[in-house]
């Protein structure tokens, strides 16, 4: 498969279904690596909140773990304006 240049990304469409996918609050998180994947595992505080249930994981290649990373401090420095 050729490479594209960036300033001819692909368009993706994402479909949500609310019935299927479910949105988990969350009370922390851990990550953890290699030099290849980024896993990134949220949690919930269980009854006192001295315990913690993860409750996702997320695991990603690294480049797309930079790519995240910056679409969030992106969203985030909009948000707070």
């Amino acid at each position: 498969m050729a490479q594209k240049s960036d300033d001819q990304q692909q368009q993706v469409n994402f479909n949500i279904d609310p019935n299927k996918t479910p949105v988990y609050y969350t009370d922390g998180y851990l990550v953890s690596s290699n030099e290849n994947t980024v896993i990134l595992s949220f949690s919930q505080a269980v009854n006192d909140g001295s315990r913690q249930n993860i409750v996702a994981r997320v695991a990603m290649p690294l480049p797309q773990a930079k790519a995240f990373l910056a679409t969030l401090n992106d969203h985030l420095e909009k948000f707070e304006r």
